[in-house]
């Protein structure tokens, strides 16, 4: 009988020193907040203020929720706190003690969807927490919860290597997605952090992002002016396949999307991922909390739910009740995407499309307007 695959790595990246407390000053030179990396994308605080309330999602596999955490964050950055509904599916519990590391991956994913959306919308994020087990069908289990909660953005920040998956078990999850888009959720995944070959010893695109109902995010490197601005953005690696980086590469098992073709290389082997990047290398990655002490965390699983929140802005800014936004994206992507052409993953960034960063990092709200096309913006009380 052919063994499933049954486990699932988190994507966050650590750097630097631990700290007691919230201390700027202290944490190492190049790492960024949350609000730093909005700004610099052009994305304001309040551009969305207002807005009415959605439910986000999020899916992990292990681990908890630490409260401490939640309100040293909220505490230091001044924020409301998220309203957090935390469910758990297939004998799952809710153990921030024994899974410290995916405790981590856990606040990681809660401090970006929660700080996202309260810095351009000036209410607190309405976060879908659930916790499935990290085991054959654990990964459907907790999509199928989300798309029941009616969260209308999600974002998955665990996965692993395409190459390892069993094909029925894909197909299954890859069947939840699918119902997903049809209820009007849009899904984002973290590319990996092991770049090209996604940890392997051969090129392999990380699952669930290189599903065709996925919006795949990459990471990028982010390095600020002293104004806030951009200096100089790209793609996050050493250039070597198989080191840390973002993931990225093509899918032989999924056909190239319509909404890909012309976009992608025309001889490209299958999906080609990631879509979209944004801020992952831990050397400009987020100064969050997590087991009661602050550090640095980068990776993927930084950049797919800070998209995913945005994603929920779009859709709740504008009534957008598709599931399916990459191919908005893709038409809209000369306008929506900063274009990052530095940096390696194992593949050169290039102009245009490339699987180091998809097609390139959030341009503002250019890229929440590229998602919503003619629809207009929907009506706040003053």
């Amino acid at each position: 009988m052919t063994q499933l695959h049954h486990y699932h790595k988190i994507h966050p990246r650590l750097r630097g020193t631990r700290l007691l407390k919230h201390d700027v000053s202290a944490f190492p030179d190049g790492s960024l907040s949350p609000a730093q990396v909005l700004l610099a994308y052009g994305l304001t605080q309040n551009l969305y203020k207002g807005i009415p309330s959605i439910k986000i999602g999020i899916g992990s596999l292990g681990g908890g929720v630490v409260q401490a955490d939640i309100d040293a964050m909220v505490a230091a950055w001044g924020m409301a706190a998220p309203i957090l509904d935390i469910r758990t599916v297939g004998g799952a519990v809710n153990d921030p003690v024994s899974d410290q590391d995916s405790n981590g991956e856990n606040m990681l994913d809660i401090a970006m969807v929660a700080y996202t959306w309260w810095h351009l919308t000036g209410t607190p994020a309405n976060i879908v927490f659930v916790i499935g087990p990290n085991a054959s069908g654990g990964m459907k289990l907790v999509t199928d919860e989300i798309i029941s909660a009616g969260c209308l953005s999600a974002s998955w920040s665990w996965g692993s290597a395409a190459l390892g998956w069993d094909p029925g078990e894909r197909a299954l999850l890859s069947a939840s997605f699918a119902a997903g888009v049809a209820a009007g959720c849009t899904f984002c995944a973290a590319a990996g952090d092991n770049s090209i070959d996604d940890g392997l010893k051969t090129a392999s695109t990380d699952v669930p992002c290189s599903d065709i109902n996925v919006l795949a995010v990459g990471g990028t490197k982010l390095v600020l002016n002293t104004d806030g601005t951009i200096l100089v953005e790209s793609a996050w690696g050493d250039g070597a396949p198989g080191d840390e980086g973002g993931g990225g590469g093509f899918d032989p098992s999924t056909p190239v999307p319509a909404w890909q073709s012309g976009v992608v290389p025309a001889n490209s082997p299958g999906r080609g991922v990631p879509d979209v990047s944004a801020n992952a290398d831990p050397q400009s990655g987020y100064q969050v909390p997590s087991n009661g002490a602050w550090g640095v965390i980068g990776g993927t699983s930084a950049s797919s739910p800070l998209i995913a929140t945005v994603i929920g802005v779009a859709k709740s800014a504008y009534g957008q009740q598709q599931g399916l936004l990459s191919p908005l994206v893709y038409a809209n992507r000369t306008a929506a995407c900063r274009d990052i052409v530095k940096g390696s993953n194992g593949d050169d960034a290039a102009p245009g499309w490339d699987p180091a960063t998809g097609c390139g990092s959030p341009n503002g709200e250019a890229f929440i307007t590229a998602l919503v096309g003619s629809l207009p913006r929907v009506a706040v009380a003053p």
